[in-house]
Formats: C-alpha cells, structure tokens, sequence
C-alpha cells in the first residue's frame, strides 16, 4: 500500500453524520486472526528463527536506504512474492527508486554466471543493488548468487531443499509442514512488518494468486480448524471467488509459456492489479482477466497445448514411468504431464509421469514430471524416485549423473522436473530407459467417436475408452 494512503487512513476522521461501517477489507479489527506463528503453528510457514531474521533483514534494508532488487521465479507463485514484499518495502517508507524487479531471461538458471551479471547490471547509474531478494527460484548449494562485498542476498523460497548458496540469508517454508507456497510465506513475513496491511490490499490478492497458482483451488481451507492456512485470506477469497482467482493465473502464467517469455506483461498486470485494489477493493482481478497482452498468450499457449495434447505415452519396462515427448518452443511440458496423471492414474505401476520438450531450448530437453492422480494411495516422492534413477543412467552412460549435475530432479516432491543437454537425455536417461519396441499412438489410450458416439473419423473429437472425454482434457494446471 502506498504511503499515501496509509497516512489517509490513520489521519482521516469522518463526522458522525458521514461515517460508514467498513467493509472486512477496510478495518483491521475485522481481520480474522491467523493461526501462523503461534502455538502449535509457531514454526509455521518456516522456522521462527529464520522469520525473525528474514525480518531484521528487510528492516536493514529500509533504515539504511539500501538499493533492493527483487528477483523472483516467473510463476504467479513468484511473480505474486514480488508484488507482496514491493508493497511492503514501500508501506515502509522505502522510495520505490530504490526498489526494482528483474526478471530472469528464457531459460536461465539463477545460480548460472549470466544471471548473476544481468542482476548486477540493475541501477546502473548508482552503482549496481546492495541487496537482492530471490524469491521463489528453487534451492540448491553453490557459490554466492551474488558478491557478498557488494550485494547481500535474501533467499525466500519454499522447494525442497537442505542447503543453499553460501554467504545467503535463507527463509525457507519446505520443511515445515503443510508447506505454504512463497507468495504465502512472504505474505507471512510480511504481515508481521506491517500488520495493519494483515488481509487486505495487494498483500491478500497477491497472497491469493500465489497459493491458486501453485495449489490451485481445491487444496487450502483458509481459516479451517486445526490448520494454519491463514483465515485473514478466507474473506478475500470468497469476495474475489475462486473462479476469477484461477482466471487469473492462468493468464499470468500465460506469457511466460510462449517462446517471447514476455514476464513483465505478467508483472505489470499484477501491479495494475494491485493499484485498483488499493483504490477499491474487489476491482483488481478484472485488471488481469481483462488484459490484452495476456489474453493474447494465453490464446496462442492453448492452441499450442492443443496441437501437442494428442502426442502418446511410452513405457519404461517396468512399467513406472511413462514418457511423452513434444517439439515446441512453447512452455508447455508441464500442462501436458499434468493431463496425462489424470489420464494415466488407473495405471498399477505407474509412478511419474514426465513430459519432455525437445525444442524448448536448443541444445537442451526441459522435462517436467508429475504424479498420477491416486485418491487411495499416498502421492510419491519424485525427487526421490528420479534421484534413485541415476545407478541405472550412470550404467548405460558412465558418470552421467555428474554431468548433469543439480539440475536434475528440482523442485517439489509430486512436482519436479530439470533441464540437461541433449545428448545426455539421448545416451544415460530418456530413450535408453524407454521400451525401444514401443510404438504407441493415441488409438491405444482413447478411441475415436463420432456424433453419435460410434466411431468414426474423429472429426468430432476423441473419447477416452470407459470414461467421457471432459475427464481427461478439463484438468489444467497451469
């Protein structure tokens, strides 16, 4: 919230004859309380420790006036964190010259040398940040993102992780259980800076649109007894409808999926967003569902999805992988591994489903892994069962696993996924794991109706055999 209106708010006093009853948006007393850092839940979203440090840490960073840039991942998730924690610094009273964004080029790690040049390069004529904020990129050991001398970094993140790059200030929600998304553990952090911004504004709708991106609708009760998820969210949510939330996601998810990987249209439209929700609560989602520029990507994205949807499964031998593969520029990997566990989860053996694009990248597979969807059994441990994939890859192309390095297998434990060269996805992993006997088509999982539901052509579209079609093509997670 800008400062501007914070100071309205505490100065502004209303005669009798004209003051209203706020609404539950306006009026901190209407908050519900949240459950987070007390009791039971005090190591929760993270450990109170790492809370109280996080804290600290943005607090140096306003008395001393420093220049804070904010890198955060190019999700919602992420994108959200940024927008939370921007407002934050500024409801401190921190200029927003002083605060800016970077976004991450297309395909570039965070822990890679480039990525380390093009952050520095921000506030060039001040002389490069003196601290940075890395929110939602994932975790892993390594040198400093950053030289410590000259920028101190913050890392808030909530993938799977025990160790970290050296020399960094770490705030990490993977180990404390039901793991909250970034978006909702800056959200956290930042409700404890400015607890008068506790349900409102940009910090809720951010709040919100990260946990819908990542958890999607169905997963989180805010304010359920017996669980943390923080009822301050829950009136937001239902004023906001969980239709519009998930809307929203998937157009700024959208033009990060497209070979441009335009992230800043996904950005600018939240911080619109943000602005009309600060000036009147309720009106910020239609900022992002009516933008044309993610509009537009979302539309090429989905027809892109479309065209590669039909591409089959193959095997491993033992039946617990199964492995299709698209050629697109487009960042579609993921919401074909998802509809496929839908499609998939009758299968016995299965364990992953991964969905490798070989044209994403030159050079490069990205692949991206899901598990299928189980109602009666507990979902796996990806990383872990990719991770005891590597024996096998190391025996059909010796220290394979060393030339892959770390990023291999990252991410969360029922969604992960990595990026390695393409000759290693040819030689220890992909092809030579698959059944080379296989010669799937789409004939073997779905049969062909026509408009009378006989078989046909398939002009009218394919149904899956024993169940409708709407089951195995509605689910989308972006």
């Amino acid at each position: 919230m800008p400062k501007r209106a914070l100071a309205t708010t505490a100065s502004s006093s209303p005669s009798k004859r004209t003051r209203r009853s706020p609404s539950p948006a306006q009026d901190s007393t209407s908050v519900p309380q949240d459950a987070a850092g007390k009791g039971k839940w005090k190591d929760w979203p993270a450990p109170r420790t790492q809370m109280d440090e996080a804290k600290e840490w943005i607090r140096e960073c306003v008395r001393n006036k420093h220049r804070v840039l904010l890198c955060p991942d190019k999700d919602a998730d992420g994108l959200s964190s940024a927008l939370v924690l921007s407002r934050t610094l500024r409801a401190l009273s921190h200029p927003p010259s002083l605060t800016a964004i970077y976004h991450l080029p297309r395909g570039l790690n965070i822990h890679s040398s480039l990525a380390s040049e093009g952050m520095l390069a921000t506030f060039p004529s001040q002389g490069g940040p003196t601290r940075c904020i890395v929110l939602d990129q994932g975790s892993r050991p390594g040198p400093p993102l950053l030289p410590p001398s000259q920028c101190k970094t913050l890392i808030i993140d909530h993938h799977l992780s025990s160790t970290f790059p050296s020399d960094s200030q770490v705030l990490s929600a993977c180990h404390s259980l039901p793991v909250a998304t970034t978006s909702l553990l800056t959200y956290s952090l930042c409700a404890e800076l400015v607890p008068e911004l506790r349900g409102k504004g940009a910090l809720a709708l951010g709040a919100l649109v990260g946990v819908y991106g990542d958890l999607g609708s169905g997963k989180v009760k805010f304010g359920a007894e017996g669980e943390p998820w923080p009822a301050s969210l829950a009136p937001v949510e239902k004023a906001r409808t969980k239709s519009a939330l998930s809307k929203s996601v998937a157009l700024l998810n959208a033009p990060r999926r497209t070979p441009e990987f335009n992230v800043s249209d996904a950005y600018a439209a939240l911080e619109a967003a943000a602005d009309a929700e600060e000036a009147k609560p309720g009106t910020g989602l239609k900022r992002v569902l009516g933008d044309e520029k993610l509009l537009e990507a979302k539309e090429r994205t989905s027809a892109e999805t479309a065209r590669w949807q039909a591409a089959p499964p193959v095997f491993s031998k033992d039946g617990r992988i199964a492995v299709v593969t698209v050629d697109s520029g487009y960042q579609i990997h993921p919401v074909i591994a998802t509809r496929w566990t839908g499609t998939l989860r009758k299968a016995k053996t299965l364990v992953c489903v991964m969905c490798a694009n070989t044209g994403y990248t030159p050079g490069h597979v990205h692949f991206s892994c899901r598990a299928p969807r189980q109602p009666d059994a507990p979902p796996p441990d990806l990383i872990a069962f990719l991770t005891s994939l590597k024996p096998l890859c190391d025996a059909l192309s010796p220290n394979w696993s060393l030339r892959v390095g770390s990023d291999f297998a990252r991410g969360h434990r029922e969604a992960t996924g990595g990026i390695i060269r393409r000759e290693e996805w040819e030689g220890g992993g992909g092809k030579k794991v698959i059944d080379p006997g296989q010669k799937n088509t789409l004939d073997g999982f779905f049969k062909v109706k026509g408009k009378k539901g006989k078989e046909g052509d398939g002009k009218e579209g394919i149904a899956k055999k024993e169940e409708d079609v709407k089951e195995s093509t509605a689910i989308v997670v972006e």
